[in-house]
């Protein structure tokens, strides 16, 4: 601990085991406390014994000019009455090794103040003060505070610091050297850092004499000299990274005979730079190096950021940085930018095939250089500015570089060791997935459907092919067969199907070029039909397309087959087979609380049945209507059923949300079917008579077919008038030519 202090005079704290010292700017320190009960103490020495505050110090200002007024304010916590402060500048202990401190009592303060602050008048030059507080009888002391400065950038004739170079900003590559001068013999350089850490030249640089030479570690803070006796002026230094200046170049493309403006931006701008522009030249031992030849009339640089180069004729690579100082002290290189030109260069030029600038990142692209040059290589720039050769991307053979699907969309030219070929603007996109509409979706038999293929991005030279999906049993899946005469696919980007008569899926897709570059194929898109397929039928059980969540379903599938499988279109177009929401025993599949609404259908590995658009309703009442289409001329009756078998009282029906007149109530009779009576119907009804809550089922769709007769009679009547009509033009042609032959006679 401190030894008690005697007298009234300023007095110096020498270290003592413990020594009372700031090592780096922290107080190292002991206290030992006694235990007074007769001051009433008792409580707060035995807390002493595990905890001593410390104090914290404040000064204000903290940068003063010479004369200035200074106040030190010093606080404990927790705040208590009965504390005295005591007050201490700091003293450098040039004998130590760990460039400690030690600490004399400023003056009339051996009992300390009654205040927590303390004013310095006259402040002139740079110093530390530390701070502590006191109470009781004998004294208990709190720790010192830590050292806190007071920097004035005043001259001490006595001790002064020189920056050399002499600035106050500087770059963390340069040589900075920290050079003490004063009365006295034995120096060392400090400095405080932006965390408040405070540490000496050992740490970040060499001590030579009276000279602190900085190394790479040197970082921003308040650099000062200290001696036996004095603190020199201080010097707040900045150490900045090396910049790193961004060029650009305006225009970036260009036509032959154009001029360039290159501009050097350096992030840190301030007066006395110079700017040094290059030419980069490929360095052909390397896969993409270059070296970077100064400009003519540019060894000493220019004043300006800027440098106009007239005539431009050819693709060509540059960089710039920046210096100043004596010695030049440099910035580092920007990125090299390119300047380009499409037009012709005969000593270097880029030909690629497929001849466009568009393709996918499945197709195999060459890039062959041709000129004055039997060494070659292909560069690309991509979209953020990386420069890579072709060795990254694909293979260089000869005079040729050929992709691989790593390759990317960008600029690409060819280089060699003196010419650059004009540039090629390519853009790599991801295979297209064409979307695949049809319409009709649901139609009647005999119907035409349009198929429609769109790809993007939409460009001409398309073709476009149409398959029909087959199932693959051994899978849950479909392969694609081409449409009858599509080998060489369609310019249009639709096809018509004449005469649909089943259900059926079809994919599309498009290719281009030669050889051809195909898209991926579109999704499976379904026209469906309700139409009886003899070859394949769905019936469903119970015999009705509305059913109610509680209800077990059967899927029945039959026709010429031994292998089955049922599928379901949802709302949202996904297709699943039975399993994910049945169970398929056979050709039948029987549906679990996971069956939900959508287009039921079955498959073999040649044929699609009939389609079944089913609802699965979570209501109470549901439409009976028929499954399959009814033919015109006959009749059918809807029914509107609840979920409990009680009768449902007032029931109406609608049609397309229109309220159809029905005597009956009960059910709807719809007697004969005409074509016109197509639609979606629902029903509604009360649970009693009196009953205010309706209750309203789901829509169906009534499909209206055509008798068979009046089809098979429709598909031979139009062969029949053509029979008739030729037969006719035949005789008349015979009578005409026997006329003119007897006329001859």
């Amino acid at each position: 601990m401190f030894p008690k202090q005697h007298g009234s005079g300023p007095e110096l704290l020498k270290t003592s085991l413990p020594p009372p010292l700031v090592m780096s700017g922290s107080v190292s320190h002991k206290l030992s406390v006694s235990v007074d009960v007769r001051m009433g103490h008792t409580l707060f020495g035995a807390l002493g014994l595990f905890y001593v505050p410390q104090s914290v110090l404040t000064v204000s200002p903290s940068w003063t000019s010479p004369g200035d007024s200074v106040t030190l304010t010093c606080s404990v916590g927790p705040p208590s009455a009965g504390w005295r402060f005591f007050w201490y500048k700091a003293v450098p202990d040039m004998s130590s090794t760990n460039n400690y401190y030690t600490f004399k009592l400023l003056a009339g303060g051996t009992t300390g103040t009654e205040q927590d602050s303390y004013i310095l008048h006259g402040q002139t030059h740079t110093a530390g003060y530390v701070c502590r507080a006191g109470r009781g009888d004998p004294v208990f002391y709190t720790q010192f505070s830590r050292l806190k400065f007071v920097w004035s950038g005043g001259v001490n004739p006595a001790a002064s610091l020189t920056v050399s170079p002499h600035r106050l900003q500087h770059f963390s590559t340069e040589s900075l050297s920290l050079i003490c001068e004063g009365n006295s013999t034995e120096w060392r350089v400090k400095r405080v850092d932006e965390d408040g850490r405070v540490s000496s030249c050992s740490k970040w640089g060499a001590m030579n004499g009276s000279t602190c030479n900085t190394d790479t570690t040197a970082s921003s803070g308040v650099y000062w000299c200290e001696s036996e006796t004095q603190f020199s002026n201080a010097a707040n230094i900045t150490i900045h990274r090396v910049p790193h200046p961004v060029l650009t170049v305006s225009p970036s493309w260009t036509s032959p005979g154009d001029s360039v403006t290159l501009t050097c931006s350096v992030e840190l701008p301030s007066a006395g730079w110079r700017f040094f522009w290059y030419k980069a030249v490929p360095e052909m031992s390397y896969t993409y190096y270059y070296t970077y030849e100064i400009l003519a009339g540019g060894t000493n640089g220019t004043e300006q950021d800027s440098y106009i180069l007239h005539g431009q004729t050819h693709t060509a690579g540059y960089k710039c940085r920046a210096g100043r100082g004596d010695p030049v002290f440099y910035t580092q290189y920007s990125g090299v930018k390119f300047v380009w030109s499409g037009g012709v260069n005969p000593a270097a030029s880029l030909t690629v095939s497929p001849h466009r600038l568009q393709h996918f990142s499945t197709e195999s692209l060459s890039l062959i250089c041709e000129g004055n040059s039997t060494k070659w290589r292909v560069m690309k720039v991509d979209e953020y500015g990386d420069v890579s050769s072709c060795s990254y991307w694909g293979e260089m053979t000869g005079s040729t570089c050929n992709t691989d699907t790593t390759a990317r969309s960008g600029v690409y030219w060819c280089e060699s060791v003196t010419q650059s070929s004009s540039a090629a603007n390519i853009t790599i996109h991801r295979v297209p997935r064409p979307v695949l509409t049809v319409s009709p979706s649901r139609t009647s038999p005999g119907d035409s459907v349009t198929l429609t293929c769109r790809v993007e991005p939409q460009s001409a030279g398309w073709r476009f092919f149409w398959y029909k999906a087959v199932p693959d049993m051994s899978h849950y899946s479909y392969t694609p067969e081409l449409l009858a005469g599509g080998t060489n696919g369609t310019e249009q980007d639709f096809y018509i199907l004449h005469g649909q008569t089943h259900t059926a899926g079809y994919v599309c897709r498009a290719g281009r070029g030669d050889p051809v570059s195909y898209t991926l194929y579109s999704g499976v898109k379904f026209v469906w039909s309700g139409g009886v397929n003899p070859a394949a039928s769905l019936t469903v059980s119970p015999h009705r397309l509305q059913h109610f969540s509680t209800e077990s379903l059967s899927l029945i599938c039959e026709g010429n087959s031994t292998e089955w499988r049922v599928k379901k279109a949802d709302e949202y177009g996904d297709v699943s087979p039975c399993f994910y929401w049945g169970e398929m025993n056979g050709s039948t599949c029987n549906t679990n609380a996971r069956a939900s609404s959508g287009v039921y259908w079955c498959e073999s590995e040649t044929q699609f049945s009939n389609a079944a658009n089913i609802t699965i309703h979570s209501g109470d009442v549901i439409l009976v209507s028929s499954v399959h289409p009814v033919t015109e001329g006959h009749s059918v009756t809807l029914g509107c059923k609840l979920r409990t078998e009680n009768f449902l009282y007032n029931v109406d029906f609608y049609k397309n949300d229109k309220l159809i007149p029905n005597p009956a109530r009960g059910e709807l009779l719809i007697s004969p079917v005409t074509k016109s009576d197509e639609g979606f119907y629902k029903c509604r009804g009360r649970k009693s008579p009196q009953g205010l809550e309706t209750l309203t089922s789901a829509e169906s769709w009534l499909s209206v077919k055509y008798p068979e007769e009046a089809a098979s009679s429709s598909v031979f009547l139009v062969p029949l008038v053509v029979g008739l009509v030729s037969g006719v033009l035949l005789i008349i042609l015979l009578l005409l030519f026997l006329r003119r032959y007897r006329k001859s006679e």
